[in-house]
Order: structure tokens, then C-alpha cells, then sequence
């Protein structure tokens, strides 16, 4: 980890198996860079604490906490820090979802130092709506800048469109390949068109059965997860574009590293990395919940692919200087030391 190259062994990450409602879930990897505590889930999930790092977290000299008001524990943490005189930072998102949500915040936040968001409007919401707090700003990442490098392709071997994500009700991949099969039935993309899912999930089992029942076994494929850099990088390497059917994750900066661009569901409740998605740049847009406006982008997105090629190299930059690991650590490393 690159906060442990900087920082040694004075640093340490304290996490749990999973997170709200089971999901995200941590990987046996995670325990090679993190220490394992207990998660006590209250009244119905709604609420959580962390058991196992209490008084590791009240001795550092800087603690970050999750600024998730839910997890009662870091409430805990940084309220008797507070009363020690320990320097706290609270990461996370910048706004809660209610209006009451929004006045218990406002508590809440004099009790920390410093905050860091995952968006620069985050940040610049924050700086107005709280002055006497320090922001910094720390996008999340999911690759390095080494990463960053487009793949190289010859146009005529370009024609896949590419999911990368658990394969989840939530992130509407049948949507895409409702939208994928209207576009091959009405003659909106050619024989060659292909689609690959990367992921597993619940959903995978319904979309292999209608893709069966279509008879497209032979341009749709499944190739349940990988994680694989160099794996990845093959499957990227023919794709024309990646697509988001349902919200926006960390998929986009993974798709912009290789210098893919992304076609998104408009108007979905998106994660912070929608930020990166800059329209007619490294982004498309279609219709949310729209299979038809879905078909029709993916023939846009077929007949300007010679232009997106073009673009790898630009896109692929651009995410290096903005959202890689790399990126993310300084934004830490400043917080903590400036």
C-alpha cells in the first residue's frame, strides 16, 4: 500500500468483513493490508459498531475515521478524541440524505480537524457550508498511475461492448442486454458486435437463460470475475465502449485508465466517480431505464468508434493525473501533514 511505503509501520487500517446490508464485502487479499475487526450490526442494519480497535484508534497521533454518521463507534472515537485533544479526520461522503441528517451533521463536524470528500464539488460544497473546517479532496481510486496506459488495438478487431461489476439487480445488466439484443434484432449493430460481461452476481443466471432463450449464446459471454490486471487489459483492449446500465462505481476510472470510454445511464442515483465522467469526452449518455434510447447509443457509439480510438491515449492521461492511487495518497499524505 502506498500510505505504508510513506508512512511505515506507524500505519495501520482497521476494517470490517462487510459493509451495510452485506455488501461491499472485503476479499481474503484485504487481510494481507488490513486488521480484521468485528462488525455488530443494530437495529436492522441501520447502525453499526466496530469492535476490536477501540483504544488503537483513541492512542494515534491521527486517526481518519469513515464519516458515516451510522457507525455509532467512530462517533464514539471521535467524540472522546475530541475531549483529549486528538487530532481527528473524517472521510467520506459530503452531505447526508435529510434535513435532519444534514443538522446532526453540523454537530457532528465540529468535533473533527479536517475532512476529506471524494469530489472536488464535494469539497467546494463543503467549504461554503462549513468555513472553519480544512477540505481536502481524495477521489476514489481502483488503479495505479502505471495502469494508466491505453490499450492498443487495430480498428477492425474493435468490436465489444464491455461490463465490468457484480452482476446485482442494482446495477440493471438486464437493462443492458435488453438494450444490446434491440439494437442486433432491429439491425442497429452489425454481426460483429459483441457483448462480454465481467462480474458475478444473483442476476447472472436469469441473463445467461435469456440470452439462451435469443440465441445469442455466441456474441454474449460471461466471464464471471476477474481481477486480474493483465486479464482485464485484454478484454478492454477490443471494447469499444464499457457501459453502466445502473449507477456509476469505480468501474469508470477502471475503464478510463485503459483509456475506454463509458456509456452511462443518465439520471441514476450515482457514486461519487461519476464526477470523472465528463460527457463527449470520456463519456455517452442514454436514457435511463430505456432500452431503446440504450440500442440507439450503442449504434452511435459502433459507427464513431474509429473517434474513440483516437482518443485512448487522451482519456487514459487525463484519469493518471486525476484518479489513480498515486493521486489519492497525496491527498491523504497532505491532510495528515500539512
Amino acid at each position: 500500500m502506498l500510505l505504508r511505503e510513506h508512512w511505515g509501520s506507524d500505519f495501520e487500517v482497521y476494517a470490517g468483513d462487510a459493509d451495510f446490508f452485506g455488501s461491499p464485502i472485503s476479499t481474503p487479499e484485504a487481510w494481507k493490508h488490513f486488521k480484521r475487526v468485528r462488525n455488530i450490526y443494530l437495529f436492522k442494519n441501520q447502525f453499526l459498531w466496530q469492535y476490536g480497535c477501540l483504544r488503537e484508534l483513541l492512542s494515534a497521533e491521527v486517526t481518519i475515521l469513515n464519516a458515516n454518521m451510522r457507525m455509532l463507534s467512530n462517533t464514539f472515537i471521535l467524540v472522546l478524541r475530541k475531549l483529549m485533544g486528538r487530532r481527528t479526520i473524517l472521510w467520506g461522503h459530503a452531505m447526508g440524505k435529510n434535513k435532519w441528517a444534514a443538522i446532526i451533521r453540523l454537530v457532528y463536524l465540529r468535533f473533527c480537524n479536517s475532512f476529506i470528500t471524494y469530489t472536488e464539488s464535494q469539497a467546494h460544497f463543503m467549504r461554503i457550508r462549513y468555513p472553519w473546517l480544512k477540505i481536502w479532496v481524495a477521489p476514489n481510486s481502483c488503479v495505479s498511475s502505471a495502469d494508466c496506459t491505453p490499450v492498443i488495438t487495430e480498428l477492425d478487431k474493435l468490436n465489444t461492448f464491455l461490463y465490468v461489476g457484480r452482476l446485482v439487480k442494482a446495477k440493471k445488466v438486464r437493462l443492458l442486454l435488453e438494450g444490446f439484443t434491440l439494437a442486433k434484432k432491429n439491425g442497429q449493430l452489425p454481426e460483429t458486435a459483441r457483448l462480454v460481461f465481467i462480474g458475478d452476481g444473483p442476476e447472472r443466471e436469469i441473463l445467461e437463460q435469456n440470452v439462451k432463450e435469443s440465441g445469442l449464446e455466441n456474441i454474449v459471454k460471461f466471464t464471471g470475475h476477474i481481477s486480474n490486471i493483465k486479464q482485464l487489459r485484454l478484454h478492454y483492449q477490443s471494447s469499444i465502449f464499457s457501459i453502466s446500465p445502473g449507477y456509476v462505481g469505480l468501474s469508470a476510472t477502471q475503464s478510463f485508465s485503459f483509456g475506454i470510454p463509458m456509456l452511462i445511464a443518465r439520471n441514476e442515483f450515482h457514486s461519487p466517480e461519476i464526477e470523472a465522467c465528463r460527457d463527449e469526452f470520456n463519456s455517452l449518455y442514454f436514457d435511463s431505464n430505456n432500452a431503446a434510447s440504450l440500442a440507439h447509443k450503442l449504434s452511435v457509439c459502433w459507427q464513431n468508434r474509429a473517434i474513440w480510438i483516437a482518443r485512448r491515449r487522451e482519456i487514459s492521461i487525463w484519469t493518471r493525473n486525476h484518479y489513480s492511487y498515486e493521486v489519492m495518497r497525496d491527498a491523504f499524505v497532505n491532510a495528515v501533514e500539512v
